[in-house]
């Protein structure tokens, strides 16, 4: 029998590495126990589909494609005018979501195996993802609960501010090796600790227990 092996297995066993001036500021992760979830419908049908995702999900979709919103395991994106993600650690919500959406409201595809989503928390969260990604992430124009599509050495993704110091990464599964790799070489100035986050504590981000250097 076939056995599924996790993206990123054994690589998150490397260890961390000590910054150019000592010291580690960074804790990058990969968060298990997440279902991702994405939503697709129709113009025609959109109302009645973000109403069925309300009652799945406990809370209304986000109308903004920049801001997500939370309910107890569910947090939201609307990442095209008629098309949601919904990471959750409740392993019963798609299902949930087919029944109350049916056939003819939408359609409910499981990316699960799909993405890896990396968490990347500590005071220097920022200054490594303004390496990575092409966006202004000033708290004016990035505030925590901001979520944006963008790319990681040309491999799309989507970066949310799950903290103030805490930020999640939505990667391709197929490129979750390269993009790990890129992630930790641009974090060595910095140093960091390697783990494994649960999906459960997403509402709590980490408290980093790096410091920050002078």
């Amino acid at each position: 029998m076939f056995e599924r092996t996790p993206a990123l297995a054994g690589t998150l066993d490397a260890g961390g590495r000590d910054g150019a001036e000592g010291g580690r500021r960074l804790r990058i992760g990969a968060v298990r126990g997440t279902s991702l979830v994405q939503v697709g419908t129709w113009p025609s049908v959109h109302a009645a589909c973000a109403a069925a995702i309300a009652r799945a999900c406990g809370c209304e979709p986000p109308a903004s494609p920049r801001v997500a919103t939370d309910r107890d395991a569910h947090r939201l994106y609307r990442i095209a005018p008629d098309q949601f993600w919904i990471a959750t650690h409740d392993p019963h919500l798609p299902a949930a979501l087919e029944r109350e959406i049916g056939a003819a409201g939408g359609a409910v595809t499981v990316l699960t195996d799909a993405r890896v989503r990396l968490a990347i928390d500590g005071v220097a969260a920022k200054a490594l993802l303004s390496r990575l990604v092409p966006l202004d992430l000033r708290d004016a124009s990035f505030p925590v609960g901001s979520f944006a599509q963008t790319g990681v050495h040309h491999a799309p993704a989507l970066l949310d501010r799950i903290g103030v110091a805490r930020y999640d990464l939505y990667v391709l599964a197929t490129y979750a090796d390269s993009t790990w790799e890129w992630t930790l070489d641009q974090a060595l100035p910095f140093g960091y600790d390697v783990h494994v986050a649960d999906a459960a504590d997403r509402s709590r981000p980490p408290t980093s227990t790096t410091r920050d250097l002078p």
